[in-house]
């Protein structure tokens, strides 16, 4: 059996191994909230603004002055890695690449906040470095970074349009550790289950007599 992998889910993997078995291979998540649809169509607005400028061969104004490259033309959306002898497929979905002047393929990431982050949450740090994983694994030259783009609004009068800035963190990548998560994820799955993680708020959940 091949198990598909994402960032996501080796993210997971970090918080709880037993959590992570449960999802992969018993296809028990994590109970979820709703999900607001205003990031996912703000998503779609701001891939389609990027689309337009890729077209024209020039970034787009909003991140011109902040990065340096081009939005390359033909890649793939799905990036794919598959380990055969251990069972194992990752898969990842880039939202953006930038083609630096020597010509490598950096990952480029939309994230919309209500605010400038300080920081870049562990949770992007590796979702980017399964992206570099992934590009060099299919043969692109790259670069140990990643770029994560935050937009969010800014106080303005709505009725002349909405304000959005974006702030543009560039982050080291380590597609080594990619390598160390696959390894301890094969480990995992095929493997028994997990005991419980006291630290995991899921795990807390078993046994409680209500």
């Amino acid at each position: 059996m091949t198990y598909i992998l994402s960032p996501s889910s080796l993210n997971l993997l970090e918080e709880c191994p037993r959590c992570f078995y449960l999802q992969v291979v018993r296809k028990i998540r994590r109970p979820r909230g709703p999900m607001s649809s205003i990031p996912i169509k703000m998503d779609s607005i701001i891939k389609k603004y990027f689309d337009i400028y890729r077209e024209k061969g020039i970034l787009p104004p909003l991140i011109e002055k902040k990065v340096k490259g081009v939005l390359p033309l033909d890649m793939p959306k799905t990036l794919y890695y598959e380990d055969e002898n251990n069972g194992i497929k990752l898969k990842g979905l880039p939202d953006e690449y930038l083609q630096t002047e020597d010509e490598a393929i950096v990952p480029f990431d939309h994230k919309t906040k209500s605010k400038a982050p300080k920081e870049t949450h562990p949770r992007y740090q590796l979702q980017l470095e399964c992206y570099t994983f992934l590009l060099e694994a299919n043969g692109y030259k790259t670069k140990n970074f990643g770029y994560l783009a935050y937009y969010h609004p800014e106080q303005c009068e709505i009725h002349n349009g909405m304000d959005i800035q974006v702030n543009i963190i560039k982050v080291k990548t380590d597609p080594e550790r990619v390598k160390k998560a696959l390894k301890k994820a094969s480990e995992i799955l095929n493997g028994k289950l997990p005991k419980i993680n006291r630290t995991c708020e899921y795990c807390k959940w078993k046994g409680i007599k209500l």
